[in-house]
């Protein structure tokens, strides 16, 4: 998820962005439509139609400050796609200031069919030599969302009916509220949208919750160059567009990290020490060949997972699973815990010493927490708020499949005879790195 926790830059950082008319595009892309071509191009895709909308004002007015303040790049453009409790819109941002491009009638924006059809609308007006993602709303990483409920199906398991609080990425209630609702997207679709679009992006920048982890990186390698985000839960502030611009137009991995690091720790005590990592695609593949072979030895005996692992850093809560007052179910996501420290607490030291050196290849650049985690969520527990080994922290997370991933519980709501089934431990598996990260060939392959 993304909580709001959020502060917002005055309104006048927002003048100088103009209305547009419904589906169509403004008066003032007429003559921005014949523009030449721009180094890069950052596309924006903000999923805010939920409990998010209104954290979308204070990005909206950092990406402003940032077009009047002319801390964009001449030859760049930040071209940002907003669907919140209001009408979709398309907003360009550059050295000329901030300009509706075009606005849409309702519609489901964490829908594939609907992504894609918009970043093709956007790639295609603003033709550009690199292109960037960043990608603005709830996540839980890997983990399936009510959205898989047809696909689990079809694979003859019984999925959730209620509400689950889990989200792989995106939540549209369809309803222009602030409310969360069943429309979700889980990450096998953003790479179906990203395999049509066919345009390779210099990175993706998820502003969204617990989906810097390797599983999702592993499943992107060949969309990005990098991939820039969080393990563990982000702050409704997210990135911090105002002193970040510079950096993403140029795709600066360190200038980025250092626009977070600056911004957050100076803000709130409990907001510093925000967790913030890139990975390196190209260093995947090595990375899943080292760690492969020693999944497989550490992990053969599903019943006896590695005492090391209950030690290990996490960023996000156990699971658990609670009734609500209507008798509905909410769902948290599996453990995310830091794949440095599952690793530094389970092999050798002589393992770790040959091991560690890929990861810090496929992970150059981190912010480095101090002795804690930003305070999040009230409702997730405080386990994950501690940092707990500073010594292998890596700033990217990892899964570790549980019995209880696979659990059945009753169906109060619907089927007072019946049970529901999680399914986790079963999606995992569909997974690139279910098979090049070991896990096939452990004792979780069955």
């Amino acid at each position: 998820m993304k909580l709001y926790l959020r502060y917002i830059l005055p309104l006048f950082l927002v003048l100088g962005i103009t209305s547009g008319c419904t589906d169509s595009l403004s008066e003032v892309d007429k003559e921005e439509t014949e523009r030449s071509t721009a180094r890069r191009t950052v596309l924006v895709y903000m999923v805010a139609e939920n409990s998010l909308s209104t954290a979308t004002q204070s990005d909206i007015s950092e990406l402003a400050y940032a077009a009047n303040h002319n801390t964009i790049p001449s030859d760049c453009n930040i071209l940002v796609y907003n669907d919140d409790a209001s009408q979709p819109v398309i907003t360009l941002y550059n050295r000329l200031g901030a300009n509706t491009w075009k606005t849409y009638t309702e519609r489901n924006s964490a829908d594939s069919t609907v992504m894609l059809a918009t970043l093709q609308e956007m790639v295609k007006n603003y033709p550009s030599e690199h292109y960037a993602l960043v990608l603005w709303s709830h996540g839980s990483g890997w983990a399936p969302t009510e959205k898989t409920k047809k696909e689990l199906e079809q694979e003859h398991i019984k999925s959730l009916s209620a509400p689950r609080q889990a989200r792989a990425f995106g939540i549209d209630n369809q309803a222009n509220n602030y409310a969360n609702g069943a429309y979700q997207m889980n990450i096998s679709s953003v790479k179906w949208v990203l395999d049509k679009l066919g345009v390779h992006m210099d990175y993706i920048l998820w502003d969204a919750c617990l989906m810097q982890g390797i599983e999702v990186a592993y499943e992107l390698r060949n969309q990005a160059d990098w991939i820039i985000g969080s393990p563990t839960e982000t702050p409704g502030n997210g990135a911090p567009y105002h002193t970040a611009a510079a950096g993403l137009c140029n795709a600066d991995m360190e200038a980025i990290l250092k626009a977070y690091t600056n911004y957050y720790d100076n803000s709130a005590n409990y907001l510093a020490n925000f967790p913030l990592s890139c990975i390196k695609t190209s260093e995947l593949e090595a990375l899943a060949k080292a760690t492969a072979p020693l999944i497989r030895k550490y992990f053969a005996d599903k019943d006896a997972t590695p005492e090391g692992v209950a030690t290990a850093q996490i960023y996000s809560p156990k699971i658990f699973i609670s009734a609500t007052n209507n008798g509905k179910y909410n769902v948290g996501t599996p453990i995310a815990y830091d794949m440095g420290s599952v690793m530094g607490k389970i092999l050798t030291e002589e393992e770790y010493g040959r091991w560690r050196p890929l990861l810090d290849k496929a992970v150059p650049y981190k912010t480095l927490p101090t002795q804690s985690l930003p305070w999040m969520s009230s409702l997730s527990g405080s386990e994950h708020r501690k940092l707990t080994d500073k010594e292998h922290y890596s700033g990217i997370s990892m899964n570790v499949p549980q019995e209880d991933y696979d659990r059945y519980f009753p169906d109060k709501v619907n089927h007072p005879n019946k049970y529901l089934y999680l399914g986790w431990n079963t999606y995992f598996r569909r997974l690139s790195w279910w098979k090049a990260g070991g896990w096939s060939l452990s004792g979780w392959n069955e």
